[in-house]
């Protein structure tokens, strides 16, 4: 058997090329995705409590995971490992959500995408910090950059940001996606990413059960819209966006892959300019794009 496997003959080109062409079409789907959380964040915390939001996000998630993965037959995790997704769900889906929720009560949506989008700059940090990685000229640099965005994005006035304590609220749910994305990556070596988000999510909804009842009752007494924003959450940037984001690095190079991320921003940024009517200022694209810039820097430059 092993024999006639190596002896098969290499894909067709087209083939490939559908391949990569289904692999961009994913990994577009999750830039979408993922852009659309801030907005329906904003519309959200209009009416439900930060705390709330992240129930109902996680909750809507895990069920819509949950049925994902009983579908696909996703095994079991082992016991020894339940602590650690305990842990990441708690820390990169319940706190994640909820410290960007209370956040966007004061920033609008574009801004805080932004300022999310400074997530591989604390990757890298505390990748040295624990001995993982280490930072180059080029990374300090992107670093210096990146952060010279934040600060200008907290300086807008009568735009995106007013100058105040919530950006670096925001800027902490950065932080949390970092530790989140580099505590699944040993999980990941034995899981499937479909079973990690899974029970990061079960666990997440879990931990935020003493916010259930008030969860509900202002479910119970929320508009249609507001409704339609938690559960789209739960569903749509967590569910389908973690899910579409693992079929397209399936079928493309990481860079590639990893080069859609830098369009989240932008496409948050149109969204809530069309939904929320959120009109930036000259000085937050400013330090959007130098956010972002500083990320390509870290990403790209300090390889070489």
């Amino acid at each position: 058997m092993e024999t006639e496997i190596l002896a098969l003959p290499a894909p067709a080109a087209p083939a490939r090329a559908s391949l990569h062409l289904h692999g961009l079409a994913m990994a577009a789907l999750t830039v979408v995705c993922w852009a659309s959380a801030f907005p329906a964040i904003r519309i959200a915390v209009q009416t439900f409590g930060p705390m709330e939001v992240a129930f109902l996000r996680a909750l809507a998630g895990a069920l819509a995971l949950g049925g994902i993965a009983l579908a696909r037959r996703a095994g079991l995790p082992a016991w020894r490992d339940l602590p650690a997704l305990a842990v990441l769900g708690v820390l990169g889906h319940s706190l994640y959500t909820a410290t960007l929720s209370l956040g966007e009560t004061h920033i609008p949506s574009a801004a805080a995408s932004f300022l999310i989008a400074s997530a591989p700059i604390w990757m890298v940090l505390l990748g040295r910090i624990t001995g993982a990685g280490k930072v180059t000229r080029w990374g300090l640099a992107g670093l210096l950059v990146s952060l010279s965005g934040v600060f200008l994005i907290s300086l807008g006035r009568g735009g995106l940001l007013r100058l105040n304590g919530y950006a670096l609220i925001v800027l902490a749910a950065a932080v949390l996606q970092a530790v989140y994305s580099l505590g699944q990556r040993p999980l990941l070596a034995r899981y499937s990413g479909l079973q990690v988000v899974t029970w990061c999510a079960v666990f997440a909804a879990l931990a935020f059960l003493p916010w259930a009842g008030r969860a509900w009752a202002q479910f119970h007494q929320a508009g249609t819209v507001p409704r339609f924003c938690v559960l789209y959450l739960g569903v749509v940037p967590t569910a389908v966006g973690y899910w579409t984001w693992a079929d397209a690095n399936r079928h493309l190079p990481v860079s590639v892959a990893g080069s859609f991320l830098y369009l989240v921003p932008a496409v948050a940024l149109l969204i809530g300019w069309r939904v929320l009517g959120e009109t930036p200022t000259l000085l937050s694209l400013a330090g959007g794009a130098l956010v972002v810039g500083g990320v390509v820097m870290v990403q790209r430059l300090s390889r070489r």
